[in-house]
């Protein structure tokens, strides 16, 4: 009996079991979705806290704007130009001597004073030459000598036969006059007779006779000084011919002298080549190029050596044709090079090209940049060396410093009125974005000069070229960024990175 209740109940209590199990099953199930429902629950907070917080960022990312210091700004107009050192002026040398060179004495960046040796070249031949001419100048001179005196002889010589000639002449003239005077003398007196006879009525035919062969006589001797006057005429035009050929030929002597003037020339030449054969300085400073070497062959007019002198120095600038106009010698002007850092050396346009040069070459003392417009600024400093490059800032106008904010930030209203936004803190942290009225001066390169108005030399300026800024705005600081370190009562503190 013991046994069967015993059994009945085991057999009571493992149905119980069984039916337990049975009621179990379920429960567990509802924990499982439970704890699914939480993580979803904690998934779906935890994503939208990031979409919110995503959506908060990409909001103030879209709303950032940028705030810089108002400040005074030098507005003077410039025109920065690139350039090269050089000397202020330049020498090359040359030589006439067509000459082999024997020596040359220095090299590229040797510094030089006026007189030192540069270039010596062989004189030997030249010397010859010049002792050849003077032997042949000599003996031209001597052949000269003698037609010449030659030539001045026979017109002395022309000149003394028409003076025997006219003599001669003159002495039949005076005898033929002295012939007319006597039988005019006789014609009278006999004139004079005949009328006394006739008065006292004396006969006369003997006389009449005399008469008539006194008056025959003067008439064959006032024919023989008719005709020695002629003769006379006759000889000093045929001798003043003689004399004239023979004075031309001695003035015709000096333009026939024209070979030894040749020889004369040729000799001044060779002298000149001669004192070329030994070259000094004609000024003092560096030497920037040696064209030549022992051995050479010189050729008359060919550039040998070039100095530079660097007692002053220049920068010779290119210019665009957009600003050729505006630069005027006289204008001030800065210079600064890699050599000197941040130094700015002071200068002077000395000098203004408005002619487009064609060529890279260089003639004179003159120096001559790359195609194009090009002017010359002399500087204070002559510790640099020629050839640097160098950046120069020449000053078209001098406005000095002003308060001046860009251009492209200024706007206006409906009546045509100026004016900017500023950023003006709150006490929250948040800034606001502020009018200020201004009044606009000349506008230089980015920025516009500010002649008046509300706005003040340390004034936020918001940075909004597309006018998508609105006055009244509010930014958080993290929607406010600066390029300058600010520091405004804790509305920001940060640079952009």
């Amino acid at each position: 009996m013991e046994d069967n209740n015993v059994k009945e109940k085991k057999h009571f209590f493992h149905k119980k079991e069984k039916k337990t199990e049975v009621a179990e099953v379920p429960k567990k199930k509802k924990k499982v979705w439970l704890i699914v429902l939480i993580i979803a629950a904690i998934v779906i907070v935890l994503i939208g806290s990031a979409v919110k917080n995503m959506t908060s960022q990409i909001e103030t990312a879209a709303n950032m704007v940028e705030v810089e210091p108002v400040e005074k700004r030098d507005l003077s107009d410039s025109v920065s130009l690139k350039g090269t050192i050089a000397g202020q002026s330049k020498t090359n040398v040359m030589s006439l001597a067509a000459a082999e060179i024997t020596a040359v004495n220095v090299q590229v960046g040797d510094i030089v004073k006026e007189g030192d040796p540069l270039v010596t070249l062989d004189q030997k031949d030249i010397e010859k030459q010049i002792a050849e001419l003077k032997t042949n100048i000599n003996n031209a001179n001597a052949v000269a000598a003698n037609d010449e005196a030659q030539k001045q002889n026979s017109l002395t010589q022309n000149k003394q036969d028409q003076q025997d000639a006219l003599d001669a002449a003159q002495k039949t003239i005076d005898k033929a006059q002295a012939d007319v005077d006597k039988y005019k003398k006789k014609v009278s007196e006999c004139e004079d007779y005949i009328y006394y006879l006739k008065n006292n009525y004396k006969d006369t035919s003997e006389y009449d006779g005399k008469l008539d062969v006194f008056k025959s006589s003067l008439e064959t001797a006032q024919n023989a000084l008719d005709s020695a006057n002629d003769n006379y005429a006759s000889v000093l035009k045929n001798t003043d011919r003689s004399v004239a050929s023979a004075q031309n030929t001695v003035d015709m002597q000096k333009y026939q002298t024209s070979t030894t003037r040749d020889l004369k020339d040729q000799l001044e030449q060779l002298q000149k080549q001669l004192a070329d054969c030994t070259l000094s300085a004609p000024i003092g400073g560096v030497v920037t190029a040696v064209n030549v070497s022992v051995g050479d062959k010189n050729t008359a007019g060919t550039t040998m050596i070039t100095i530079e002198d660097t007692s002053s120095l220049k920068v010779i600038v290119n210019v665009e044709e957009a600003d050729i106009l505006k630069i005027q010698e006289g204008m001030p002007a800065t210079v600064s090079t890699d050599a000197t850092g941040d130094e700015e050396i002071k200068g002077t346009v000395t000098r203004v090209v408005r002619v487009k040069n064609q060529s890279t070459n260089t003639n004179g003392t003159d120096t001559n940049t790359s195609s194009g417009y090009s002017a010359e600024i002399t500087i204070d400093n002559t510790e640099l060396l020629v050839g640097m490059s160098a950046k120069a800032k020449i000053v078209i106008k001098d406005r000095g410093t002003q308060l001046a904010v860009p251009y492209d930030l200024i706007r206006q209203d409906d009546n045509g009125d100026s004016y900017v936004l500023v950023a003006e803190a709150n006490e929250d942290g948040t800034a606001t974005a502020v009018r200020k009225n201004i009044k606009v001066g000349e506008e230089v390169d980015y920025y516009t000069e500010v002649t008046g108005g509300d706005l003040k030399e340390g004034d936020q300026l918001i940075y909004d070229n597309t006018f998508s800024v609105t006055e009244g705005q509010v930014f958080t600081p993290e929607q406010i960024y600066s390029n300058q370190a600010l520091d405004t009562e804790g509305m920001m503190s940060t640079e952009a990175e």
